[in-house]
């Protein structure tokens, strides 16, 4: 029982930040949300292997070899799902530029117009 609690918290963490290193972007989360996004997508990720693509270990509930794999994929999906509802992390910028960039380009642009 304590064995799989620590091999599931493990787990969690694992796929959690191979999930965050994998998905494009900045994830702006803790440690605690890292792991508990990690063990959430490793059930998401035992049961979409197992249930629905038929890898796996039916007469088990404990992870097999499809269970990491399962986990990141099943991670970096509720990844993708937290940050475009609750995440709310900023978009970069076009080409990299800053907004100042921007505003200086369109205002070049619009005297060139003129100058016409």
């Amino acid at each position: 029982m304590v064995g799989n609690i620590i091999s599931m918290l493990v787990i969690g963490v694992i796929a959690g930040f191979l999930g965050r290193a994998l998905l494009p972007g900045k994830q702006s989360m803790s440690f605690i949300m890292t792991m508990l996004l990690g063990i959430a997508g490793a059930v998401a990720g035992f049961f979409l292997f197992t249930e629905l693509l038929g890898f796996g270990d039916e007469d088990s509930d404990k992870f097999d070899f499809s269970g990491l794999p399962g986990a990141v994929i099943g991670s970096m999906l509720l990844l993708f799902i937290y940050d475009r509802t609750i995440g709310g992390s900023d978009p970069a910028p076009v080409a990299g530029r800053s907004d100042a960039d921007q505003a200086a380009r369109r205002e070049r642009r619009q005297e060139r117009r003129q100058d016409r």
